[in-house]
């Protein structure tokens, strides 16, 4: 037989996915994609304003170590926060985005306070348009700061309230306790990123987030109350020098200056300087 030239092989067009196949990759893309935003979204948000833009001159971690804790530094005080727009209620449980942007300081009820040690002037100031009892927010915020197991007794501190008079007049005030709505947070708290989540501490304020305030946290379940002494208390102790710690060891009560709307690391949550 003679020899037969052979033919080449006839290609096949490769087929590439088809277009289900393409679109279920998609939509798989686009879910984890999601679910990853989430969780950051989440874990940024449940952090106490610790994602600065550039670094602050006073921010919610000093250097200062506990028990060693200077006297804070003073500035001349201004009642009148950001202007913003008028009150919305855009957030989770009516809680309101904006308020008038106006601050004002709140009277504290007068009591006795007998406690030896240097002196910390403060004010309750509360941010118009929020859905609260200026006189409760007061009582709550002195109740946190004068309680025996509160910064007193761990600074050897004395706590002193300013009133609206003498606010007015010029009286010198070393840590201002400011309940602020999440959009005038998010301004007070500049340049650390709040998110309208968290709260902070930043020049002369304890900048409260009311959404924290309204709803506290699961960090402490349906404990709104005792969150709220816990704010009060983590934000303070920033204004008075002491920085973030970590849960020493699984099971024990927090520290204080653990970031507990953020993670408990193993600890349980605790809303005091003491007892931890």
């Amino acid at each position: 037989m003679g020899d037969q030239s052979q033919q080449p092989p006839v290609r096949r067009r490769r087929r590439g996915p088809s277009r289900r196949v393409r679109l279920r990759r998609t939509l798989a893309g686009a879910l984890v994609l999601a679910l990853l935003t989430v969780v950051t979204v989440r874990l940024v948000g449940r952090g106490e304003a610790e994602v600065p833009t550039a670094a602050p001159s006073s921010s919610a971690s000093s250097p200062t170590t506990r028990g060693t804790t200077p006297a804070p530094t003073v500035a001349p005080g201004n009642d009148d926060g950001e202007p913003s727009t008028q009150a919305t209620s855009s957030g989770p449980a009516g809680v309101p985005q904006n308020g008038t942007g106006k601050i004002r300081v709140v009277a504290v009820p007068a009591v006795a306070n007998d406690v030896a040690g240097r002196t910390v002037r403060y004010t309750v100031e509360i941010e118009g348009g929020l859905d609260v009892e200026e006189a409760d927010v007061a009582r709550t915020v002195q109740s946190v700061l004068l309680d025996p197991r509160g910064w007193q007794k761990v600074d050897g501190i004395r706590f002193v309230n300013v009133t609206p008079a003498q606010a007015a007049a010029g009286a010198r005030v070393d840590i201002r306790v400011t309940l602020a709505s999440p959009g005038l947070t998010d301004k007070l708290c500049a340049p650390m990123r709040t998110l309208s989540q968290v709260s902070c501490w930043n020049g002369q304020r304890s900048v409260l987030n009311f959404r924290r305030w309204a709803l506290g946290d699961d960090s402490y379940g349906s404990d709104v109350a005792r969150y709220r002494v816990y704010q009060v208390n983590h934000e303070v102790g920033h204004g008075l020098g002491h920085q973030h710690r970590s849960c020493p060891a699984r099971g024990e009560r927090a520290p204080v200056m653990v970031q507990q709307t953020l993670s408990l690391g193993g600890c349980k949550p605790w809303p005091y300087p003491t007892g931890a």
